[in-house]
């Protein structure tokens, strides 16, 4: 199976496509930059296809958005009027399956928490993604990510509340929660995200699907298992003169995960010992 990957300079793109390498598939990435093909999303009519064909496009490409009028412009440029060029492309390269990796912030609406121009641009994307493949007779597959993390802490930006606890636990200090509600989370490992994506790639799955940790969590959960990991203790206290942090879980849909058979997830005191283990191996 031939698989080209759209967003060489993401973290999760070079993780997909090391990943179906180790597995045998042959895997090519187009991007601005550390790409097989130069390929710019902004200017793509200027840009010839590479000449080959592929069985699946994967695109990873993606803008997590901010809060001045620029951000909000690019990252509805680059979520949702980049998807376009992206499935151009794989209509170019003769792909009969495209598959766009969006995220679990879809389904937020405005006056959810956590509610911002992430989330309907990430709509936006899988919308022209469906029309587009609908119209020319392109099988669609469409991913939507809880919160991932990593060993390395390539995703720290995204998700400073984990990594801020894993420091705080590997330097023994006391950990201040804001209010008193002992909020959800949803946390998937890299690896076992990557898995996913193969193994949907790999069995040409069409659909709408979340993709998550199998298991929601509480906060306290994440400060017992970086203790845990760190082998570390301090005192957890809830300041309630705080806000409440809200709940972010993810849905409890399954569905891909029966269809592919992928059932061993990496739970978050696996995942502290993983980036326990990554620091000490770097410093």
């Amino acid at each position: 199976m031939k698989i080209l990957i759209v967003g060489s300079s993401a973290v999760i793109d070079k993780a997909v496509a090391a990943h179906l390498v180790a597995q045998g598939q042959e895997v090519r990435l187009a991007g601005r930059r550390e790409a097989d093909f130069p390929f710019d999303l902004t200017a793509w009519r200027d840009q010839s296809a590479p000449d080959e064909t592929f069985d699946v496009v994967v695109n990873v490409a993606a803008d997590f958005g901010g809060s001045t009028d620029d951000d909000y412009i690019r990252t509805e440029l680059v979520n949702s009027v980049e998807t376009l060029p992206a499935c151009c492309l794989a209509h170019r390269v003769q792909s009969r399956h495209f598959v766009l990796l969006s995220s679990i912030s879809a389904n937020y609406r405005a006056g959810d928490h956590y509610y911002g121009i992430y989330s309907p641009t990430k709509r936006h994307s899988e919308e022209v993604a469906q029309f587009f493949c609908d119209e020319r007779g392109i099988a669609l597959a469409i991913l939507r990510p809880s919160q991932v993390y990593d060993d390395a802490g390539e995703s720290r930006h995204h998700q400073a509340l984990f990594y801020l606890l894993a420091d705080q636990a590997q330097a023994g200090n006391d950990i201040l929660i804001f209010g008193s509600h002992d909020a959800k989370r949803n946390y998937i490992h890299l690896s076992d995200l990557t898995e996913v994506i193969s193994r949907g790639v790999q069995g040409r799955h069409v659909g709408l699907f979340a993709c998550m940790h199998q298991k929601n969590i509480r906060i306290s959960d994440l400060v017992s298992a970086a203790y845990s990991a760190f082998k570390t203790k301090g005192q957890v206290r809830f300041d309630a003169n705080k806000p409440d942090l809200p709940d972010l879980a993810g849905i409890d849909d399954y569905l891909l995960y029966r269809r592919i058979d992928f059932w061993r997830a990496i739970d978050i005191y696996e995942g502290y010992r993983r980036i326990k283990q990554y620091r000490e191996n770097s410093s």
